[in-house]
């Protein structure tokens, strides 16, 4: 059979289309480059393809490259997170962890992001490493360097011990620093997860602590969820790749990792 060139183009357009959700589906979030390189296309091709696929309800573009569509209350399990991103989060990681000095007190929350920096934290000497993440506390101990787990309701999904046991017992420390995931930091809205327990931990925190940072890959920016735990000027964002918009923000403190 004979195609014409328009039957032709469409065939390689619907292609690309089920190559993007595919690779969506497996990774949740995919770069602009990464589907250029998988599908062997331009980047107006590409872009071409996101802004379809988002008209039809199939995908989000944002920040660098596009996600599945998500609603306000949807968060991933701790298992695919610990999945995803792996490069940009151990550089991150590794970046966060730099900050740290000998004999500080610091708190890291319960996600994937701030479980990169643990093995950047093993030759430090005096620290001491609160936490509300089961998983976190086990890696902690791998390595050993000291703990304190901070107890309550264990959330299973995201492997974090919430309530108000937590925010209370928090309330009586102090932190140099902390350390903590995002689900989405918006110019307007801030940054937000999907729980409002776990927001509630994020948002004390931060109010005990000298310094805050968030860690973030670049899927997290342009996003909202649920509950808002902080505003954009309380904290510094450690990122592999920021917008323009947080760029020139003179208000805003970012780090941006070196490739």
């Amino acid at each position: 059979m004979i195609y014409s060139f328009r039957e032709l183009m469409k065939m390689l357009t619907e292609l690309r289309e089920k190559n993007i959700l595919r690779m969506l589906k497996e990774r949740q979030f995919v770069k602009v480059n990464e589907i250029m390189q998988e599908n062997d296309a331009s980047i107006s091709t590409v872009r071409r393809d996101l802004k379809r696929l988002e008209a039809a309800g199939k995908l989000k573009r944002i920040y660098g490259g596009a996600r599945l569509e998500t609603n306000l209350q949807d968060e991933t399990d701790f298992r695919v997170k610990s999945k995803l991103n792996l490069l940009e989060k151990n550089e991150i990681g590794k970046r966060a962890a730099e900050l740290v000095q000998d004999n500080e007190v610091i708190f890291l929350d319960a996600g994937t992001s701030t479980a990169s920096m643990i093995a950047y934290l093993a030759e430090l000497k005096g620290l001491l490493v609160v936490t509300n993440g089961l998983s976190i506390a086990s890696l902690l101990s791998d390595f050993d360097i000291k703990t304190y787990l901070v107890g309550g309701q264990l959330k299973n999904k995201t492997r974090a011990l919430i309530g108000a046991e937590v925010v209370d017992r928090l309330r009586t420390f102090r932190f140099d620093r902390c350390f903590m995931g995002t689900n989405g930091i918006d110019r307007v809205q801030g940054l937000t997860t999907p729980d409002i327990q776990e927001a509630q931990i994020k948002s004390t925190a931060i109010e005990q602590s000298r310094d805050a940072y968030v860690l973030a890959d670049c899927s997290k920016f342009d996003q909202t969820s649920f509950a808002r735990f902080a505003d954009l000027q309380d904290v510094t964002i450690i990122a592999d790749e920021c917008p323009e918009w947080l760029k020139t923000d003179q208000q805003l403190n970012y780090l941006e990792v070196q490739k």
